[in-house]
C-alpha cells in the first residue's frame, strides 16, 4: 500500500518551491524577449559596436587565441590601408592619363562602394563595417582635395570653390563623428580641417581656421570629456600657428618669418584664451584634477614659447603693452576662477602667469638695474594677494622668485641704495605677514618665513654697506643689531634676536679683519669697546633670562 503524500513533507515542500522558480524563470524569460522585440535590449557580441570607437588593441583575451586576433583585427586592418593605397594608385594612374574627370568620378564611386560595404557588414563584421567607413572618409577628402589642389590641369579652376568644397566634406564628416561620439574620428576630421585652413594660404583664413579647430576640441571637451584629443589638439593648434607664422612651409613655401601678421596675433592669442577655458568648465566625474591641470600647464607652455617668437621677431622695440594687456588679462581671470572654478590651484596660477607678465613689462619700461626696485614692491604686492586667495602655492613660488631676482641682482649690477632698501623692506614685511596670517594660508613650517627673514638680514648688512662712509660700516652693523633686538623684545620673536647676534658677529669679524688696518686709531677704540659693551649686555641678559627661567621650572 503506498503511503500518503502527507507522510513526505519535505518531498512536498521541494516540489512547491521547483514549481515557484520555473514560473519565475518563464516570466524573466517572456520579460526579456518582450525588451528584445522593442529594442532596448541587444544581444552582446565579441566585435565593435558600429557606434564606438576602435579598441587599438588587438581582441586576444576575448578571441582566446593571438592567431584569432590578428587573423580578424589584424588582416582587417592590412587589407584595408592596402585598399586605400590601391584606390589612390588608381586615381593617379587614371590622372596621368590626361582624364581628370574620369580619375575624379572612380574615387567617388571607390568611396561610395566602401560606404555600402560598411552598411553591409556592420551587423555580421561590424569592425571590418567601421574600417570601411573610415577607408571612406580618408578616401572622400582626399579626392575631393584633389579636384583643384596639386594639380597641373585640375576639375576645379577655381580655388575659393575647391575650398568650399573641402570644408562642406570636413563638416559633413564632423556631424557624422559627433553624432556616433567617435573621438578617433573626430580628431582626424580636426585635422583635416587644420590641413583646410593651411591650403587657404592666406595669413587670416590660417590663422582663423585654427581658432575655430580650437573652438571645437573644446567643445568636443565640454560635451565628452575627450582628453586625450584635447591635449593633442592643443600641441596641433599651436604648431598650425608656428607654421603660419614662419610663411607656411607645409605647403612647400620657404621656411622664414611672414613680414606682415596682419589679424593672426589676435586669432592666436583667442586660441590661447579658448584653452584657457578649460580651468573654467565643469568638471565631470571621470576627469581628474591633475589631468586638468597638466592641460593648463601644456596650453600656457605653447602660449609662451609662440608669444616669445611673436614678441622677438616683431616687437621687440614696443611689447610693453603686450604685457600690460596680458597682466590685466590674467589677474581678471584668476579673480574669476576664485570665484566659480572648482580647481583651486587654477586660480594662483594665473595670479602668477599675470605677475610675470608684469615683471616683463616692467623691464621693460625701466631697464636694469632700476627694475629691481618695482620687482621687490611686486614680490610683496603678490604676498597680499596671496592672502585672498588663500594660496600657499603663491607664496612658495613668489619666494623662489624673489631669491632668483634678489641674487641675479647681487651678483651681476652694481648696488643701489635704493633697490638695496627696497629688496630689505620687502623680505622683513613678507616675513611678518607670512607670520600674522600663516593659519590663512595653511603654512605649516617656518621656511619660507626664514629666507624671507635670512634675505632681509644679507640685505641690511648690504644696505647699511653702501649707505654709509666706509669708516661708518662696523658701526652702522651694531645698531642694526640694536635694532633687531627692539624688534625681537616689541614683536616677542626669538628669530630677530639670532638675527642681532648675528649682525654682531658679523660686526666683530669686520673689526678685527678690516677695520683694525684702515680705521683711525681713536674710532677704532671707540667700536671696540661698543662692541664690547653690547656683547656682554647681551651675555648679561640671556644669563639673567635663563637663571628665571629655571626657577620658574623648579
Amino acid at each position: 500500500m503506498q503511503k500518503d503524500k502527507s507522510d513526505f513533507p519535505e518531498i512536498e515542500l521541494l516540489r512547491k518551491d521547483i514549481f515557484a522558480l520555473t514560473q519565475r524563470l518563464n516570466l524573466v524569460e517572456s520579460k526579456l524577449e518582450e525588451l528584445q522585440t522593442q529594442g532596448v535590449v541587444r544581444e552582446k557580441t565579441l566585435t565593435v559596436e558600429p557606434g564606438e570607437d576602435f579598441d587599438l588593441k588587438l581582441p586576444f583575451n576575448e578571441k582566446g587565441s593571438i592567431e584569432f586576433g590578428v587573423g580578424e583585427s589584424g588582416m582587417a586592418w592590412l587589407g584595408n590601408i592596402v585598399l586605400f593605397i590601391g584606390i589612390t594608385f588608381l586615381g593617379s594612374y587614371i590622372q596621368n592619363t590626361g582624364t581628370a574627370i574620369l580619375s575624379s568620378l572612380v574615387g567617388f564611386v571607390a568611396v561610395a562602394g566602401l560606404y555600402l560595404s560598411s552598411w553591409f557588414t556592420r551587423q555580421s563584421y561590424s569592425f571590418l563595417s567601421k574600417l570601411f567607413a573610415f577607408n571612406g572618409h580618408l578616401l572622400i577628402f582626399y579626392f575631393t582635395l584633389r579636384l583643384h589642389f596639386f594639380q597641373e590641369n585640375p576639375v576645379i579652376k577655381n580655388e575659393t570653390l575647391g575650398l568650399i568644397l573641402l570644408f562642406l566634406v570636413s563638416f559633413s564628416l564632423l556631424f557624422k563623428a559627433y553624432q556616433k561620439q567617435s573621438q578617433i574620428m573626430s580628431g582626424i576630421v580636426l585635422i583635416m580641417l587644420l590641413f583646410c585652413g593651411i591650403l587657404g594660404k592666406n595669413v587670416s583664413i590660417v590663422s582663423g581656421v585654427t581658432l575655430l579647430v580650437a573652438v571645437i576640441s573644446m567643445f568636443l571637451y565640454y560635451r565628452f570629456a575627450w582628453l586625450k584629443l584635447t591635449f593633442a589638439f592643443i600641441f596641433l593648434v599651436y604648431l598650425a600657428h608656428v607654421n603660419w607664422l614662419i610663411n607656411n612651409p607645409i605647403i612647400g613655401n620657404t621656411p622664414d618669418f611672414i613680414a606682415s601678421p596682419g589679424f593672426g596675433y589676435w586669432f592666436f592669442i583667442l586660441s590661447w584664451f579658448v584653452f584657457s577655458m578649460l580651468a573654467l568648465l565643469p568638471r565631470k566625474e571621470a576627469i581628474s584634477n591633475e589631468f586638468v591641470i597638466a592641460l593648463v600647464v601644456w596650453n600656457g607652455l605653447g602660449f609662451i614659447v609662440i608669444l616669445g617668437l611673436i614678441v622677438v621677431t616683431y616687437f621687440s622695440e614696443n611689447y610693453v603693452p603686450i604685457f600690460v594687456l596680458l597682466t590685466l588679462f590674467c589677474l581678471i581671470y584668476s579673480v574669476v576662477l576664485k570665484l566659480w572654478s572648482s580647481l583651486t590651484i587654477t586660480a594662483p596660477m594665473y595670479v602668477l602667469f599675470g605677475f610675470l607678465s608684469l615683471s616683463v613689462a616692467i623691464y621693460g619700461i625701466f631697464g636694469l638695474p632700476e627694475s629691481h626696485a618695482y620687482f621687490a614692491l611686486q614680490s610683496l604686492l603678490v604676498v597680499s594677494m596671496a592672502l585672498w586667495y588663500r594660496s600657499r602655492f603663491i607664496v612658495i613660488m613668489n619666494t623662489l622668485l624673489f631669491l632668483t631676482l634678489l641674487t641675479v641682482y647681487l651678483s651681476q649690477h652694481e648696488s643701489q641704495n635704493l633697490i638695496n632698501l627696497s629688496y630689505m623692506l620687502v623680505a622683513f614685511v613678507s616675513a611678518r605677514i607670512l607670520n600674522w596670517k600663516k593659519e590663512r594660508l595653511n603654512i605649516k613650517t617656518e621656511m619660507v618665513r626664514n629666507f624671507y627673514l635670512l634675505a632681509g638680514f644679507v640685505m641690511t648688512l648690504v644696505t647699511f654697506y653702501y649707505l654709509f662712509p666706509v669708516s661708518y660700516i662696523t658701526a652702522s652693523w651694531i645698531f642694526a643689531a640694536v635694532l633687531f633686538f627692539i624688534l625681537s623684545l616689541l614683536l616677542k620673536r626669538k628669530k630677530y634676536r639670532w638675527l642681532a647676534i648675528a649682525s654682531l658677529v658679523a660686526s666683530a669679524i669686520r673689526l678685527l679683519f678690516i677695520d683694525m688696518k684702515n680705521v683711525d686709531i681713536g674710532y677704532r677704540v671707540l667700536i671696540f669697546l661698543a662692541l664690547a659693551i653690547i656683547s656682554i649686555t647681551v651675555s648679561i641678559l640671556y644669563t639673567k633670562y635663563y637663571i628665571k627661567k629655571k626657577e620658574e621650572t623648579d
